[in-house]
C-alpha cells in the first residue's frame, strides 16, 4: 500500500514540474542500450549503456556516460555483427548492478528521451531487477522520439532513426550506428531538431512535449512502425 501512494504522490509532483519548468529550463537524458538479443524476457542482457546531457537545448560535450557491460551470459554471433561487440570485449567489464549507481546519478533530476525508450526500460527494469535503477524505470515518464516525430509529423513513412535523420537532414556519418553512444549522439541530435519545432508551434514544458508523444502514440501506423525499430 505504501508503494501505490509513493508512485501516486510522485505522479502529481511530477505533473506539477512537468507543466511548471520550461523547455529552456529542463535537463534531459538521452539513453541507448546494446543487448545480446531483443527478448529480453528469454534471458537477453545490456551489454553496453550511454547516456548524453542536453540543457538549454545543446549538447553537452563534456557530460557523457559510456559503459560496456558483462552480461554474464555469451553474446550470440548475430548480435555481435549488430553491434560489433564481442564476448572478450565485456569479459573483464563491470555487470549492470555494479555501474547502478553511475547510471541513477546520470539520469538524476532529468526527463530520460530514447528512441524506441521502452526497450532499453524493459531491459534494465530486468536485468537490474530489484534495485533502484530498476524502481526508477518503473515510475518514470519518458520522451520517446518515435511518438515524438509522429505527434509533430504524423504522416511519415517511417520513424525508424537513420530514416528519420536523412529526412531532417541530421548529421550522422561522424558516428557508428548501433552502438549506444553513436545512437545517444544520433537521438540527441534529432530530439534537438523536434524539440525547436515543438518551441515554433508553441510548446514550452514538459506536459506539452507529453501531449506530442501520446498524439503519435494513438496513430495506429507508428505503432506498428515501432514494433520493429531498435
Amino acid at each position: 500500500m505504501k508503494n501505490i501512494f509513493n508512485k501516486i504522490k510522485y505522479y502529481f509532483e511530477k505533473q506539477k514540474l512537468f507543466n511548471r519548468v520550461t523547455l529552456d529550463q529542463s535537463n534531459f537524458s538521452v539513453l541507448d542500450t546494446e543487448t545480446t538479443g531483443l527478448n529480453v524476457s528469454r534471458g537477453d542482457k545490456i551489454v553496453s549503456v550511454a547516456c548524453l546531457k542536453i540543457n538549454n537545448f545543446k549538447i553537452q560535450k563534456n557530460y557523457v556516460l559510456n559503459e560496456l557491460v558483462n552480461p554474464q551470459i555469451k553474446i550470440p554471433n548475430e548480435s555481435t555483427l549488430i553491434h560489433n561487440i564481442k564476448d572478450e570485449d565485456v569479459v573483464d567489464k563491470p555487470t549492470l548492478i555494479e555501474i547502478e549507481d553511475k547510471i541513477l546519478k546520470f539520469l538524476k533530476k532529468s526527463i530520460l528521451v530514447g528512441h524506441n525508450i521502452d526497450f532499453d526500460i524493459n531491459f534494465l527494469k530486468n536485468n537490474a531487477k530489484g534495485t533502484k535503477l530498476a524502481n526508477r524505470m518503473k515510475i518514470i515518464q519518458p520522451i520517446d522520439t518515435i511518438f515524438l516525430t509522429a505527434g509533430l509529423y504524423p504522416d511519415l513513412k517511417s520513424y525508424e532513426l537513420s530514416n528519420l535523420c536523412e529526412h531532417f537532414n541530421i548529421k550522422t556519418n561522424d558516428q557508428v550506428r548501433h552502438s549506444a553512444i553513436g545512437d545517444c549522439w544520433i537521438t540527441a541530435r534529432l530530439f534537438l531538431c523536434l524539440l525547436n519545432k515543438a518551441r515554433a508551434k508553441g510548446v514550452n514544458n514538459i506536459s506539452g512535449l507529453v501531449k506530442l508523444c501520446n498524439k503519435g502514440f494513438s496513430l495506429q501506423h507508428v505503432m506498428k512502425n515501432a514494433k520493429n525499430i531498435h
